[in-house]
């Protein structure tokens, strides 16, 4: 099992390097060296079957997280629950907003874009004679549709 899991966040890692991991379960038999070494940090420290920790909750994002609760046992399991919440990052925390222009993405805007592009004359981007060209020419037609159809809007 810890073979798999470690190939699974090869797998993940290896195509998004900054990925996050969050690992929960019961891992009553489970070796976890491997594991802590990956490098992520269990986080449960309080007994969640008699005076074991089977339920673990293993991640690398432990400075995310408050410390995990033991709740009681749900339903007639003989393992206690562990439940973990957010840290909560209030706006002072979060830094200076930023504001960005984007592009309005109602549908009303991409329908009337479609249309425009489908009624657009391309003939004389075929007659131009260098490639340069033509992308020049294709891009600024596009752009200029795109401005005339989908309104820009401020967002933060």
């Amino acid at each position: 099992m810890t073979s798999h899991i470690l190939d699974s966040l090869d797998t993940v890692t290896r195509d998004h390097p900054y990925a996050s991991a969050v690992l929960a379960g019961d891992f009553n038999q489970l070796r976890d060296a491997s594991l802590l070494s990956y490098p992520l940090k269990q986080v449960v420290r309080l007994p969640t079957r008699g005076s074991a920790i089977l339920d673990k909750i293993y991640t690398n994002l432990q400075d995310w997280y408050e410390k995990p609760i033991i709740l009681p046992n749900i339903a007639r399991s003989d393992h206690k629950a562990v439940l973990m919440t957010p840290t909560i990052v209030t706006k002072a925390e979060r830094g200076k907003d930023i504001i960005m222009t984007v592009r309005s993405q109602d549908s009303n805007g991409k329908a009337l874009l479609a249309q425009a592009i489908n009624h657009t004359d391309w003939t004389p981007l075929y007659q131009l004679q260098t490639c340069d060209e033509m992308m020049n020419t294709f891009y600024s037609t596009l752009s200029a549709l795109i401005d005339h159809c989908t309104a820009d809007r401020q967002a933060t």
